[in-house]
């Protein structure tokens, strides 16, 4: 599966950078999780605003979640922490079920 964010601009800036900090997550894994094997999970409303939650995992095979939104042609991350043990059967499920 190619991921629909693979050739998109990443808007980072101090306030969503210290967030995926928090998780002691990276830009560069967010990303690698959105490019190698993500999996939409399912998209809420937020004052207005689509955001989407994916499942992914970073080369290093970390298993991420994902939150975003689309702004003027690129892409905000909202947040990304570590899947539990639950979402990390879902994902694997949903990721066998796209195969």
């Amino acid at each position: 599966m190619q991921c629909i964010y693979n050739d998109g601009v990443f808007e980072w800036d101090r306030h969503n950078l210290k967030k995926i900090e928090a998780h002691g997550v990276s830009a560069v894994e967010v990303e690698q999780a959105l490019s190698i094997s993500p999996v939409l999970v399912y998209e809420q409303d937020a004052d207005g605003e689509i955001r989407y939650v994916y499942y992914g995992g970073t080369a290093n095979l970390r298993l991420l979640a994902v939150v975003l939104t689309e702004r003027d042609d690129r892409i905000r991350v909202i947040t990304a922490y570590d899947l539990d043990a639950g979402q990390k059967q879902e994902y694997l499920k949903r990721w066998l079920e796209e195969e």
